[in-house]
């Protein structure tokens, strides 16, 4: 895909979020970037659930959200004829579940 049909579409950054552990929610804060669109309202939802609806011109530039699973970000023209969307995914670190020894257990003297 060429690199101006990447920068036309609409996208948010990051788009991976990582929690402590399995359960935890994530809070992060997406900035958007989007298209060239006609002069409308837009609105913007998280799994359907709406975050707020905005003329074109004064869309935001960053959302924050709240995930605890893998959502779809999404743009919705207000008259439901344009819609675009992002997946936005959670990770959690991997806690080792054995602890590393600083010291060795041997010592030459």
């Amino acid at each position: 895909m060429p690199a101006e049909a990447e920068d036309d579409a609409f996208s948010a950054t990051p788009s991976e979020c990582i929690a402590a552990e399995k359960g935890d929610e994530c809070v992060m804060s997406v900035t958007l970037h989007y298209p060239p669109l006609p002069d409308d309202k837009y609105c913007l939802t998280l799994n359907r659930e709406p975050l707020g609806c905005w003329p074109y011109s004064a869309m935001p530039g960053a959302v924050k959200v709240t995930l605890k699973e893998e959502s779809e970000l999404s743009l919705v023209r207000e008259s439901n004829t344009y819609q675009a969307s992002v997946i936005l995914t959670l990770r959690y670190r991997s806690a080792s579940m054995l602890r590393r020894r600083v010291k060795n257990p041997w010592s030459l003297f």
